[in-house]
């Protein structure tokens, strides 16, 4: 079944953007979403920004705002990205993307808002956007960009397949969310906070811990170089908790892609056929990128841009994650141009070393959370695939949805 195209504005009752300058900003207030907090990965906008407007400038400034169901389209830096307005809107948007409203008459919103992801319409934005440094797509050039316009049927059944999807992928990363930060929690009570010692000190049982657990901590604190500690908790050296070793070369023509991931200063690039390190591991950035830290929970190869826990001495996996994720390694920058982190400064750094029976006991919680964690993102990359595997069939009409459904 072939589908009919129709101008991008043709199908639109609004479309919301400022003013194409930098409102201004504060503190605190109303969040200012940016270019940056689109991506097409997440079904939402995020809210990487730091970036707030008054009251007074939300009312007065914008020329408009988006509603509940409206799309987000960027339009400079990675022109055609898009996210879907949720409700309540508690967001403005900044310069650089607009909010377009799919008129319901004319086409499915949740259809335009799949179909503007689709490899058709995002390879015209491709060729159609101008610019070379900072790609720009036109507002002007909206006109332009045609939109395939199946029957209604084809269009709700693809809308709601796409936009469900999305919904599952959202709500399994909201809950790694909710687990890692619940892991990142725990380690902060009883290793930053001491709160299981305070508590025992009190004379009270420690909160959400069985007596076994409670016992591991002690009841009183004494002093040490590193002010007051948990009693019989020693003071040492970051080495004394783990090694680092600077990762290994391996050229991108040499890359083959196989079962085990890449793993670089930014995050994970690839997979390779072999592994040079055995999970589960801890990896962050040596060169480009400083201050990401990653838990890997399979073998891996780590880059020679990167540090990886060669050994871990008295601490273990999850632990020594949570530690590094505390660390200011931007700080510790030994570079100019390039930033740089000294691996010997790392291991010279004075730390806490608490009992290893309490790490055991932590390390065994945090372990089956970012297991869930693992099990969660695999799950989400496998609904992301499908969704966007079947989405041109959907639209072109090659496939309906009991034979989605049956490939499912």
């Amino acid at each position: 079944m072939s589908s009919e195209w129709a101008p991008f504005t043709d199908l639109l009752s609004a479309i919301v953007d400022n003013r194409g300058r930098t409102c201004p900003v504060g503190d605190s207030g109303i969040p200012l979403i940016a270019t940056n907090c689109i991506d097409r990965s997440n079904l939402y906008p995020s809210y990487v920004t730091t970036r707030y407007v008054s009251d007074e400038t939300y009312q007065t400034w914008f020329r408009g705002h988006p509603k509940p169901g409206d799309i987000l389209f960027v339009c400079k830096g990675s022109p055609g990205r898009t996210n879907w307005v949720p409700n309540p809107v508690d967001f403005c948007i900044a310069q650089d993307m607009v909010a377009v409203r799919a008129n319901p008459k004319k086409i499915y919103p949740k259809y335009l808002f799949a179909a503007l992801r689709s490899p058709a319409v995002q390879s015209q934005i491709d060729n159609m956007h101008v610019g070379t440094m900072i790609p720009h797509f036109k507002k002007g050039d909206f006109s332009k960009l045609n939109i395939p316009v199946p029957s209604r049927e084809v269009q709700e059944v693809t809308g709601d397949f796409y936009f469900s999807f999305s919904e599952r992928i959202t709500l399994l990363r909201e809950t790694n969310a909710t687990l890692e930060a619940i892991a990142q929690a725990l380690f902060k009570s009883w290793f930053v906070d001491f709160d299981p010692v305070h508590a025992k000190q009190q004379g009270r049982a420690p909160e959400g811990m069985d007596e076994a657990t409670a016992a591991l901590f002690p009841d009183s604190f004494e002093e040490s170089a590193l002010g007051l500690v948990p009693k019989g908790w020693g003071v040492g050296k970051l080495e004394d908790l783990l090694v680092l070793q600077r990762g290994f070369d391996l050229p991108s023509p040499d890359r083959i892609p196989g079962n085990y991931p890449i793993i670089a200063a930014s995050g994970p690039a690839g997979t390779h056929n072999t592994a040079m390190a055995k999970a589960p591991g801890v990896v962050t950035g040596r060169s480009g990128v400083l201050g990401r830290v990653f838990l890997e929970l399979e073998d891996y190869w780590p880059l020679n841009t990167t540090l990886w826990v060669k050994e871990f001495r008295a601490a273990s996996p999850c632990y020594a994650y949570e530690v590094m994720s505390l660390l200011d390694f931007a700080s510790f920058n030994a570079g100019s141009a390039v930033p740089t982190l000294n691996r010997n400064h790392v291991h010279s750094l004075p730390y806490l070393i608490p009992s290893r029976a309490c790490i055991d006991a932590y390390e065994s919680v945090a372990m089956k959370l970012h297991a869930r964690v693992r099990e969660n993102q695999h799950q989400a990359q496998t609904l992301a695939t499908l969704r966007d595997t079947l989405l041109p069939r959907l639209i072109s009409g090659q496939l309906r949805l009991p034979e989605a459904e049956a490939a499912l």
